[in-house]
């Protein structure tokens, strides 16, 4: 005997209109679960398609950006240093000449170099450095300056002996200014300063 609970079941797969109602549900199920397929599939491909494209030449990188300024910044410091050391070097041959025994063209010569070693310090500091090499710039300027002091008051000596009494204390500013710029050059990448 089968229980009443039992045979209400039965009886719903002996009606057929009920194995249509359950047709229809199940193929309404698979139709929804494929229209939330194609919503999702859709949503991801538009997603991708909004992406913007990457750019067309990749922007440089930062060691080739700073690699360029460098070598630009080593290009406009040569720009006034070479000149600057052909001059000073003209000027302190002659000095050397007329130190002995011309006391007005020796003084002459002293304040024509610290005049291009003025000019060098000038247009050194409008130059744009890395912040690496900026500090021994502002160093070099530095020595530049101490060097040129001593060079004025050794122009402003009245005697070729007491002219010469400072030709040391000049050669000291002269290694400590060529010590500096032995160390840009350095920092440049540039050679060193060829021997005169």
């Amino acid at each position: 005997m089968t229980s009443s609970r039992f045979r209400d079941f039965d009886d719903i797969d002996d009606d057929p209109g009920t194995s249509e109602r359950v047709r229809r549900v199940r193929l309404l199920a698979i139709g929804a679960a494929v229209l939330v397929l194609l919503i999702v599939a859709s949503y991801f491909i538009g997603r991708s398609l909004r992406r913007p494209p990457p750019p067309a030449v990749p922007p440089p990188a930062p060691a080739a950006a700073a690699s360029a300024q460098l070598a630009a910044a080593a290009r406009s410091y040569l720009a006034i240093a070479n000149p600057s050391d052909k001059q000073l070097d003209a000027e302190e041959d002659a000095y050397a000449d007329d130190e002995r025994d011309n006391l007005a063209a020796a003084r002459a010569e002293l304040r024509a170099q610290v005049a291009t070693e003025r000019q060098f310090d000038t247009e050194l500091a409008k130059l744009k450095f890395p912040a690496a090499v900026e500090a021994t710039a502002r160093a070099l300027i530095r020595a530049n300056r101490a060097r040129f002091r001593v060079t004025l008051r050794q122009a402003r000596s009245t005697t070729l002996a007491a002219l010469r009494s400072l030709d040391a204390a000049r050669k000291a500013g002269d290694a400590a200014v060529e010590a500096q710029a032995a160390l840009i050059r350095t920092e440049l990448h540039l050679p060193p300063v060829p021997a005169s």
